[in-house]
């Protein structure tokens, strides 16, 4: 039996080779598996999700702002009971000093703006066109004058048309008509604003029928066309409690019960029309609760 024990020079060569060995094997799991330090990774560029109907959306607005710089942007019922493209005047003078061309019910070009407000401008006056109309859409669909899109409550106005000119019952406001039966809330409960740069989603909270006459019952307590439910435009005072009482009032004139429940922490946006085939100053009102804000880039 050969008891010889290796020399020197063999150890050596035997540990180089494990070195080297062990090298190779590093450096293949690294070529595999990357670099420990995240520092040294090279970032992967990865394009952002485009959603294609927010583009379209951006694009109809951007569009339609150059038809008109009074233009605020689109109301869509998700069911596509109405979609109307909406504007807002601020003052019968834009902000150039220049007053706005606007008519009276009857046609008649308004010559003296006094006593009109903002909202005559386009009551009777089609935004696209600047001129008088009562019969194709019949004026424009327009938000409150005294509105700001960060206020409590947006106020957007619109047309009820008689059968004679809307056998179909699709122009401007008329649709909402369908909300007087219970049968069709589901269907169109929820709404879509289109704003500059934000989307905005409501859902009906409340449908009722509103008598406007000064001194009617509930006219004190029912006064939906506040910006801030607290604060009263007109007369210039605050009333801390007054949100709570609207909600109260509406709530006991509704017409049936939509589920979904209104608090005073809740930003409302409201849709009226009036009601054709009704004397006096008879109105439908919905009344609809803010549930998402979708930030949107220009």
């Amino acid at each position: 039996m050969n008891n010889k024990k290796p020399n020197r020079l063999t150890l050596i060569l035997i540990i180089l080779l494990v070195l080297s060995l062990a090298a190779s094997w590093v450096y293949f799991l690294k070529d595999k598996i990357g670099p420990s330090d995240p520092e040294t990774v090279t970032p992967v560029d990865v394009e952002p999700t485009i959603d294609p109907e927010i583009e379209r959306l951006k694009g109809i607005w951007k569009e339609n702002k150059q038809i008109n710089e009074d233009y605020v942007g689109e109301l869509i019922f998700d069911s596509g009971l109405i979609n109307e493209s909406f504007v807002q005047a601020k003052d019968v003078y834009k902000p150039n000093g220049e007053m706005y061309q606007f008519y009276t019910q009857g046609g008649s070009l308004v010559k003296d703006p006094s006593g009109y407000t903002g909202n005559d401008v386009y009551i009777w006056t089609y935004w696209k066109t600047g001129e008088y109309d009562y019969n194709d859409h019949g004026g424009s669909v327009f938000m409150d004058y005294r509105n700001d899109l960060d206020d409590q409550n947006l106020v957007i106005y619109g047309h009820h048309f008689s059968v004679w000119n809307d056998e179909k019952r699709v122009k401007a406001f008329t649709p909402l008509e369908k909300f007087l039966e219970a049968e069709n809330y589901e269907e169109n409960r929820f709404v879509t604003l289109v704003l500059e740069n934000e989307i905005r989603k409501y859902v009906v909270a409340v449908v009722y029928e509103f008598d406007a006459n000064p001194g009617s019952s509930h006219y004190d307590d029912c006064q939906y066309w506040r910006t801030e439910y607290n604060y009263d435009d007109y007369l210039g005072y605050y009333d801390e409690n007054y949100y709570q009482k609207y909600i109260n009032t509406i709530t006991s004139l509704q017409l049936y019960s939509t589920g979904t429940r209104l608090t005073t922490a809740d930003k409302t946006l409201t849709l009226q029309t009036c009601i054709s085939g009704h004397t006096g100053e008879l109105f439908e009102i919905l009344v609809l609760k803010q549930i998402e804000v979708i930030p949107i880039e220009g």
